[in-house]
């Protein structure tokens, strides 16, 4: 069994194990995104996942390593349903019975799928660290960029699971709202996460892909994008008012303009010293020249 076509991850889990499970993405229409356009939605035959675990095994086997955690491929793979899931978690645990961790992106509409009772159990199953897209704090971003669920509800899904024990990884995106809405999208994307708590943050800048919807809307101005320091700006703000030390914060990706990470108990203060010098000697005519954003696969 081979990996087909571009396989998305996110950068974190470059060292860990990706088994396919799903290709494309079950809403596939947020306007920003056109990262599986023209890729049908579809879970990959049961005998089909059974038999790369099997050889992934023997690979392992002869590397003479065990595999702790696994990544299952796929835009949102958590929209299978518990009944789908628990037979590809227990080939899982029969071909690498040592995994610990099995982690996957989630939207909020796919954990509102799912009863307590199935989180609990797919936590006990040794589901964890799922990878969350909140983007905004703010609902006419959410509804401009056709996320498929509102903030109350990505707040209430990120609450339960955290009563059932599976932490979540939120990702957020700089310059969602667009120019001159900086300042009011850290603070609402702050009290949200202050609230939610997610194990990790992940940043990325936002980029206008000219295959995507919010491209044809920056064309003809309907959409305006905020500009790099204002998007800096906005980050500052959003650190700053982060009340959450336990919390690993993550904003190297390849289309963020200042690249950094660390835990907020012991880094906050080196993170917004960074930005504070960024924000201060950005020239951003020079950058718009030198600085080019791409979305990578792996």
């Amino acid at each position: 069994m081979n990996y087909n076509g571009t396989i998305y991850r996110p950068p974190v889990e470059a060292d860990t194990m990706l088994l396919p499970v799903t290709e494309g993405c079950s809403h596939n229409s947020c306007r920003f995104c056109s990262m599986y356009k023209g890729v049908r939605f579809r879970m990959l035959p049961l005998p089909d996942i059974k038999e790369f675990l099997r050889e992934s095994m023997f690979y392992y086997q002869r590397a003479g390593r065990s595999i702790k955690r696994i990544y299952l491929v796929g835009a949102d793979p958590f929209v299978l349903s518990f009944g789908r899931l628990k037979p590809i978690i227990e080939l899982i645990k029969r071909y690498h019975p040592q995994c610990e961790t099995i982690t996957m992106y989630a939207a909020v509409r796919n954990i509102m799928r799912k009863s307590d009772d199935d989180l609990r159990q797919l936590r006990e199953l040794g589901v964890n660290d799922l990878y969350v897209g909140i983007e905004s704090g703010l609902e006419d971003v959410l509804e401009n960029l056709n996320k498929g669920n509102t903030v109350a509800q990505a707040r209430e899904q990120c609450l339960r699971l955290n009563a059932c024990g599976i932490s979540h990884m939120d990702m957020l995106m700089l310059g969602a709202g667009g120019k001159g809405r900086g300042r009011e999208s850290a603070l609402a994307a702050a009290s949200l996460l202050n609230e939610t708590k997610p194990k990790m943050i992940l940043i990325n800048s936002m980029s206008i892909f000219p295959d995507t919807a919010l491209y044809a809307d920056v064309k003809s101005g309907k959409f305006v994008p905020a500009g790099e320091k204002e998007m800096l700006e906005e980050e500052y703000l959003f650190i700053k008012n982060l009340e959450l030390p336990d919390t690993y914060f993550w904003a190297a990706h390849s289309l963020d303009a200042v690249r950094f990470q660390g835990f907020l108990k012991d880094n906050k203060q080196q993170m917004l010293q960074l930005l504070n010098h960024a924000i201060n000697t950005m020239d951003e005519e020079k950058f718009a020249t030198e600085f080019q954003r791409e979305r990578r696969s792996i």
